[in-house]
């Protein structure tokens, strides 16, 4: 009996946690930070082809061991980098994030569907596939996104800003917080 409310009382911790950081002021967001990096990092059109096609390529599979060593490659000292779930304004940040991350990955694919231009702007409509172990269970993950880039004059990304489902992409998948995540999109319905 008292494991039982030990349990219950962890999980309402839990649930009351995430229901305050979902429940944050809009000011704590990350939305001026992206507004900042608008203007902060005006990109160029001189190298969008060769970005493009750079970016493509390493985000393809990013299991790969060289993971690290090409973000480094395609994104620039500074640089604004928001996926969702973290933002980062160095370049090296970035490359190390992205390979530690691929290093944790069974499999990882994104497949490029459409690239839409606006000047400087792109905007990356994308599938992501990924295949990990978190907490002893695996976890097979689809998900669509979006990415706005701008690109340097060399064709490497000074603004990277991620639009995608990470609850329903990752946080979907973990024990205790997939299942709020699962309850609060039923119950959303």
């Amino acid at each position: 009996m008292l494991r039982t409310l030990i349990l219950l009382f962890a999980l309402g911790a839990i649930l009351i946690a995430l229901w305050m950081w979902w429940a944050r002021p809009m000011e704590d967001s990350d939305m001026p930070d992206y507004q900042d990096a608008l203007r902060q990092h005006p990109g160029s059109t001189a190298a969008i082809e060769a970005g493009l096609a750079s970016f493509g390529g390493v985000f393809a599979d990013l299991t790969r061991d060289d993971t690290a060593e090409r973000m480094a490659e395609l994104y620039a000292d500074e640089v604004f980098f928001n996926d969702t779930l973290l933002t980062l304004t160095a370049g090296r940040a970035v490359a190390d994030y992205m390979g530690e991350t691929g290093a944790k990955l069974d499999s990882s694919e994104v497949i490029v569907h459409q690239t839409i231009r606006d000047g400087v702007d792109v905007f990356v409509r994308w599938d992501m596939h990924f295949a990990t172990s978190a907490f002893g269970m695996k976890i097979d993950s689809k998900s669509i996104g979006m990415t706005h880039l701008r690109f340097d004059d060399d064709g490497r990304v000074v603004l990277h800003q991620d639009f995608w489902d990470a609850a329903g992409g990752l946080y979907e998948h973990l024990p205790l917080i997939g299942a709020v995540v699962r309850t609060a999109k039923r119950m959303m319905k």
